[in-house]
């Protein structure tokens, strides 16, 4: 008895997981000999190339502006003083160390609105 009522079990399971599918999007095909088939739309990975992209853009669009309002030299001044912290203020003064994209960016700045 058990056993019949644990495939029983699993038998609906598999049911309400088959039910619940369609819930988050299905996709309805027509295959070669007419006949419709509906399945769940493929699920998406959680890793937004785009947003990854756009966030790098602002990043040195940030750093860009930064450099073009305090100037290379007092922007590199600053970054020198975090690089001669600890641990957590190390890495943060290499990563915002001016590289060679934000400087153009940040002349173009100062071209276009100077």
């Amino acid at each position: 008895m058990s056993d019949a009522f644990t495939q029983f079990e699993k038998r609906r399971d598999r049911l309400e997981r088959r039910h619940r599918a369609p819930a988050k999007g299905y996709v309805a095909q027509v295959d070669p000999d007419g006949l419709i088939t509906i399945s769940a739309r493929p699920t998406r990975s959680g890793l937004n190339f785009r947003f990854i992209g756009a966030a790098a853009f602002g990043f040195l669009a940030f750093k860009a502006l930064a450099i073009a309002l305090i100037g290379p030299v007092t922007y590199q001044g600053r970054i020198d003083a975090l690089a001669a912290g600890h641990g957590f203020e190390k890495l943060c003064a290499w990563i915002m160390q001016a590289d060679p994209i934000s400087l153009q960016i940040a002349t173009f700045l100062l071209m276009t609105v100077g």
